[in-house]
């Protein structure tokens, strides 16, 4: 029965030939994948490694307003009704008046 040293060390010797391998394996992955690049002319975004939004933060699309009054306040229909909204509505105003045409 092999001793506990004798495993350790094999196991250094088998993770030291994988890494060997995959050295190998990996410079023709890399080339195999340049000449793809180069035979179809892929670039970074269409392979989705082009700009991306700051750490924590979405990429996000501008949506258009839809709503606003003579004060120049807006709103976009999404989300919580603004205070000057709800307002106005309070004072008899339907949320139609303020939609932009």
């Amino acid at each position: 029965m092999a001793t506990y040293q004798e495993i350790v060390q094999k196991i250094n010797e088998l993770q030291k030939q994988a890494e060997e391998i995959k050295s190998r394996e990996q410079a023709a992955v890399i080339a195999d994948i340049r000449e793809k690049i180069d035979q179809y002319g892929l670039t970074a975004d269409d392979l989705g490694f082009g700009a991306k939004p700051a750490a924590g933060k979405k990429a996000s699309r501008k949506v258009p307003v839809r709503y606003r009054d003579t004060a120049g306040n807006t709103w976009t229909g999404r989300g919580k009704r603004p205070g000057w909204l709800t307002a106005a509505l309070a004072n008899g105003k339907t949320v139609e008046d303020f939609l932009i045409r």
